[in-house]
């Protein structure tokens, strides 16, 4: 039987491969896990930035969404009412009318705890070129209301309906009260001209005409 033994001045290498490797595969845990930390991140980040954009899309819809405006006395009269957006074939005159009376009622008639949200509702219900035009002065005029005590009441009398040119006349009493004192009284015509804006009916202009 031979005996072989291992030589005096052999030198062993299969230690330090096995500690190579194991810092080797220690060194890709590292930096698997930091890769991973920064996938989620990017992740987190993106998330967020989608979500802050829907956000603000979704405030800006419910800011511009427009109003339609359909009397209950009316619709308990004639049924069911069918708005046609970007066509004026289907307006009738009493709608027009009707919906003239509100946008008028909304302006001209509040009180002072409730005169800035009246304005505010009328300027939701104008053209993106009259809002631009009016809705400074307005706000300011409904806040110098508020602080006077000021109220006001329209009293409509008549009404005439242009469907073609999408124009209503509009004749009766504005009173207005400071306080509890009657400070104005005056008969007036307001004349209001609709346009079809995003689909539906909008207030383009209001003149008044004593």
């Amino acid at each position: 039987m031979t005996l072989q033994g291992k030589h005096p001045g052999a030198i062993e290498q299969a230690p330090s491969t096995v500690i190579i490797t194991m810092q080797t595969r220690y060194t890709d845990i590292i930096a698997n896990a930091f890769s991973e930390v920064r996938a989620w991140q990017f992740t987190t980040i993106a998330v967020s930035c989608l979500c802050a954009v829907l956000a603000v899309a979704l405030i800006w819809q419910a800011q511009s969404a427009p109003v339609v405006l359909i009397p209950s006395g009316l619709s308990e009269m004639q049924g069911r009412i069918v708005v046609e957006p970007n066509a004026r074939a289907g307006t009738t005159p009493d709608y027009l009318s009707q919906i003239a009376l509100g946008d008028l009622a909304l302006v001209l008639t509040w009180q002072p705890d409730n005169v800035l949200l009246q304005f505010q509702r009328f300027l939701n219900r104008t053209t993106s070129e009259l809002y631009a035009r009016e809705s400074v002065r307005l706000l300011a005029e409904a806040e110098a209301h508020r602080k006077e005590g000021s109220s006001q009441s329209f009293y409509p009398e008549t009404v005439q309906v242009n469907v073609k040119g999408a124009q209503v006349i509009i004749d009766g009493y504005l009173v207005r009260w400071t306080g509890e004192k009657e400070v104005v009284r005056s008969k007036s015509r307001f004349t209001v001209t609709y346009q079809i804006q995003k689909g539906f009916l909008h207030v383009a202009n209001l003149e008044l005409a004593r």
